[in-house]
């Protein structure tokens, strides 16, 4: 017993219990939100990495060691601890890279936005930190402590070693959140690397079609889920005006990659796909493209433009020769989604760039679409839909975001069919999709396209819509009728890169027929695989 009772005492002089719960918190607090996203290799590391912080401690007794390590492990676990409580679930890439597109104030104002009761756990972790920092331990290197403290040391070096010799040491030895940050600063430097010149790439391209006069207009939308839409079978009657138009051709089995807007327009826009992944250094996009093939390139947006230097969106659209930003109401991204700027303010920047003389134009609209918060996004001749009750109200708002956006959209191709109509020959044609979708009580009790574990189907089923001018489909009726007959193939936005050349009429050596949906040769039995790395298709 006394034995026993040494070893005890010694593993309490490496491992201060004090420290032990400011270590282990966030993953008892995981355990009950949600344990099946806490993976039993943690308390391991956890404690192979608090033991080679302590061991010092044992040796030198310097309280300045004892504080330091102390103040990383609350640092980080503060920061597990506040995202398990708010976001339901681990810090994650994704997580940090929409963090990284945040300042104080936004960050401020969307805690206030998930606020819970739950936020009461991190006073007594913030008076446990501030009680073990007065309290230091004394370290007494005596006893059965000499013999504990070359075993915990062996034991931590052997499971470090190990892992580094098999080349799985981030992987596999490091704390997860350390984990998440490396890949974070490794992604970030990619991307700053490949944005440097900030610039459209020069590539070799070769245009198909034989035509002096061609527009390609991309719609891209914002949280839009297609299952609130009458387009697509949906009840009430949200898509009035897209609903009588006989010269769309309607997808009915997309989805998007991510349920982030980051990363799924970089996605999109890009010849990078999850199955296929390309570092941003590398991968090409259809700006580089576009302007490599003599297109006049146009983004114009009603999204946010701040954080011009750190939001990869926004830098994306500065690659454009003639980027339009019409949201300027908000001092962050996250004001000006609480703030006004309907989407009808692209009208007038999108005409201006439609009846510029260029000959090729390549336009991005990016809408504000359906972006929380949903009442703001529609004026109030587009209030229609009213709800009962908290729930009831939210649906019934989004709902009038959707009926509002089949306004927005209908007009743009309005715009479109009118400029070509001037011009008999004028190869024009439109894709709208969203980047993401939205769940809106469609899966759990949640509104938003937040997550954890499994990606509700919610966040990503989004609509898929195309126009054509008469010119084109008069010219290219057998490349239309193959549009038409893949109007039920399964697609993920990730490849619209490669159909976005192929509707265009435009091929380079990262053009791949066989992952663009409107061509006769598309494989359409890729495996869905999303961003929760799970599969689409599967139960």
């Amino acid at each position: 017993m006394n034995k026993f009772n040494n070893v005890t005492v010694s593993l309490a002089r490496i491992f201060p219990p004090v420290l032990l719960l400011i270590v282990f918190s966030p993953l008892v607090v995981g355990l009950v939100i949600d344990p099946k996203l806490i993976e039993a290799t943690n308390v391991t590391i956890n404690l192979v990495w608090v033991s080679l912080f302590t061991i010092p401690n044992v040796w030198f007794k310097r309280k300045w060691i004892y504080r330091f390590t102390l103040s990383v492990f609350f640092f980080f676990g503060l920061l597990e601890l506040l995202h398990w409580i708010i976001m339901k679930g681990p810090i994650t890439l994704t997580s940090l890279m929409v963090m990284s597109n945040t300042n104080a104030q936004e960050a401020v104002e969307f805690m206030g936005t998930k606020a819970n009761l739950g936020l009461l756990i991190i006073v007594p972790y913030v008076l446990c930190y501030i009680y073990a920092l007065r309290k230091v331990p004394s370290f007494q290197y005596a006893g059965a402590t000499k013999v504990v403290v070359p075993i915990v040391l062996l034991f931590s070096v052997g499971f470090i070693t190990e892992s580094v010799i098999n080349q799985r040491f981030i992987r596999k030895a490091t704390p997860p959140v350390v984990r998440v940050f490396l890949s974070f600063v490794t992604q970030q430097k990619l991307f700053n690397e490949a944005m440097q010149a900030n610039s459209p790439r020069k590539i070799a391209v070769t245009p198909v079609f034989d035509s002096s006069s061609q527009t390609f207009v991309l719609i891209l939308g914002e949280s839009c889920n297609r299952n609130h839409m009458s387009l697509y079978g949906a009840s009430p009657k949200t898509n009035p005006l897209l609903e009588k138009r006989t010269d769309i051709i309607t997808y009915n089995n997309v989805v998007s990659p991510y349920s982030c807007t980051i990363y799924s327009v970089l996605s999109i826009l890009s010849d990078a796909s999850l199955d296929q992944p390309i570092s941003p250094e590398k991968s090409i996009d259809l700006i580089d493209v576009f302007h490599s093939a003599g297109f006049k390139t146009f983004w114009i947006s009603n999204q946010s433009p701040v954080g011009v230097w750190d939001n990869q969106v926004t830098v994306l659209a500065q690659k454009t020769d003639s980027p339009v930003f019409v949201n300027t109401t908000g001092n962050s991204s996250f004001e000006a989604t609480q703030t006004i700027s309907y989407d009808s303010k692209l009208f007038a920047p999108f005409a201006q760039a439609l009846a510029d003389d260029a000959p090729r134009k390549f336009i991005v609209l990016h809408l504000m679409g359906s972006h929380t918060a949903y009442d703001k996004r529609y004026p109030q001749e587009f209030n229609v839909f009213k709800g009962e009750n908290h729930r009831g109200r939210v649906i019934a708002r989004y709902k009038n975001s959707i009926l509002y956006n089949d306004f927005v959209v209908d007009s743009l191709l309005n715009m479109v069919q009118r400029q070509s109509a001037g011009s008999s020959g004028h190869l024009a044609s439109v894709v709208y999709l969203a980047d993401h979708a939205e769940n809106v009580y469609d899966e759990g009790n949640n509104a938003g396209h937040n997550y954890t574990n499994r990606l509700p189907k919610a966040n990503v089923e989004i609509p898929f819509v195309v126009w054509l001018s008469p010119a084109y489909t008069s010219q290219f009726s057998a490349r239309v009728n193959t549009l038409k007959a893949n109007r039920n193939m399964p697609f993920v936005a990730d490849d619209f890169f490669h159909a976005a050349l192929d509707l265009s009429g435009i091929t380079c050596s990262q053009f791949v027929e066989s992952r663009s949906i409107f061509n006769e040769h598309f494989n359409a039995s890729r495996k869905r695989i999303l961003e929760d790395g799970k599969n689409y298709d599967q139960p």
